[in-house]
């Protein structure tokens, strides 16, 4: 078996291979924390000073750039808005909303209808849910970040948050590569946070496929610590992230993330060498994929704001034990063998 590692090294090595270099966010959010006016300078929409800049590079590169590292401050408090908010009941259960014309039919209020419910079409039903959960959480944050925004622009004075979305939303008015599809602070929030979602239930579902047979707790426990296996997704560009899902067959044709893991998926594998065993990628399945003109990726913003990726699949595991998603999963794939 691979050594636990080998997925991140591989990965890294396709980017270079496709010609591209990582540049990380953590050193410009450094460099914004000495000096805040940095965020209005011009080394900000120059990748960040990065060098050397290649004659060939595509201006959607210094976009994303700038884009990501105003997105990753913006998002050290999106965690802390969503803890203090999730709903929880007097029991300390998750209260999941339910999702506006859902193609599944259920409703959380049915605990009956939810229990009987096919497997595949509950965990559908929950992904949508909690999706819906999340967008709504997103919403309110937003809403605090407009507003701290507008109290500045009132009083005439200027906050670190105020200025990441005023600097945020003329860089994506002005952007060939976000402006097309109308992007703003809420609606690329939300595209992202699917996409984390996604992934960290698609790691939740492969766990009890891959090995059945654990408690509860002992699923929690293997996909928490299975999750620092998945996380160098996040580290990549998006195009290597879309091809690598669509590879493994975790990606729907739609790229809805309310399909459940597909059965016959071959992203996940199981390393019963580690201790207390892991559940891994397949690095087998990277090619390296890069636009004409893509020399630079960052990586997803949400992976520099520290603990909100675990924040969703912290979310998700909460779901699947409220739920009795792994003894669900493993039913579903019982039926497709018998």
């Amino acid at each position: 078996m691979a050594r636990q590692n080998d997925f991140a090294l591989t990965f890294l090595a396709a980017h270079e291979e496709a010609g591209m270099t990582r540049i990380n966010l953590a050193t410009l959010l450094h460099r914004i924390a000495e000096s805040p006016d940095y965020l209005f300078g011009e080394e900000l929409k120059s990748l960040g000073g990065h060098c050397p800049v290649h004659a060939d590079t595509r201006r959607e590169d210094y976009e994303k750039v700038t884009v990501n590292t105003l997105l990753a401050l913006l998002y050290g408090s999106l965690r802390e808005h969503v803890i203090a908010r999730l709903p929880l009941d007097a029991d300390g259960r998750l209260q999941l909303p339910n999702p506006p014309d859902s193609p599944h039919g259920l409703d959380v209020a049915d605990a009956d209808g939810l229990a009987a419910a096919e497997p595949e079409r509950l965990v559908g039903f929950l992904r949508d849910s909690s999706c819906h959960l999340l967008d709504a959480l997103i919403k309110g944050w937003v809403i605090k970040v407009m507003a701290e925004e507008e109290r500045c622009r009132t009083v005439g004075e200027i906050t670190e948050t105020a200025a990441a979305s005023f600097v945020l939303a003329n860089a994506l008015d002005s952007s060939l590569l976000y402006a097309p599809s109308g992007y703003d602070l809420l609606s690329i929030t939300k595209t992202g946070s699917h996409t984390a979602m996604h992934v960290c239930w698609n790691l939740a579902e492969a766990a009890p496929l891959l090995r059945p047979g654990l408690t509860t707790a002992e699923y929690d426990d293997l996909v928490r610590r299975s999750l620092k296996q998945i996380l160098p997704l996040a580290m990549g560009s998006l195009g290597m992230l879309v091809q690598y899902m669509e590879a493994g067959g975790i990606e729907a044709e739609d790229h809805q993330a309310i399909h459940p893991l597909p059965l016959n998926q071959t992203a996940f594998v199981y390393d019963g060498s580690q201790p207390g065993g892991l559940v891994v990628l397949d690095p087998a399945l990277i090619a390296p994929t890069a636009n004409p003109g893509e020399r630079h990726f960052t990586g997803c913003p949400a992976f520099y704001a520290n603990g909100t990726i675990n924040l969703y699949m912290e979310i998700v595991l909460t779901v699947a034990a409220q739920y009795d998603v792994y003894r669900r999963v493993q039913a579903r794939q019982a039926a497709a063998v018998a």
